[in-house]
């Protein structure tokens, strides 16, 4: 895992919350924290989808504490898929 890992956007430093690694050392899920105060909104979603253009991983969690949102991107495709609930680490991580 790496807690709020640098990395550049645009030229511009940024940060990301969480990065979860498998054991081969491949990102597998980008992580996104915000206050319990804080609704989760569109704008959130796009702060993360700018990280990932960056990291270009597959897995993204955002949550406040409260409310946490779960969802896949299809680079190939160009889209996304929401999910009811985050996969297991051992089926996003078969090199485990």
């Amino acid at each position: 895992m790496q807690t709020e890992g640098g990395l550049v956007l645009n030229t511009l430093q940024k940060r990301s919350d969480l990065l979860i690694y498998n054991k081969a050392g491949s990102k597998i899920l980008l992580a996104e924290f915000k206050a319990p105060t804080v609704k989760i909104s569109e704008k959130t979603f796009y702060q993360i989808a700018n990280y990932n253009k960056v990291h270009k991983i597959p897995l993204l969690l955002v949550s406040n504490g409260i409310e946490h949102y779960y969802c896949t991107i299809d680079f190939d495709r160009k889209n996304f898929t929401f999910l009811e609930e985050l996969p297991n680490f051992k089926s996003i991580s078969p090199s485990v």
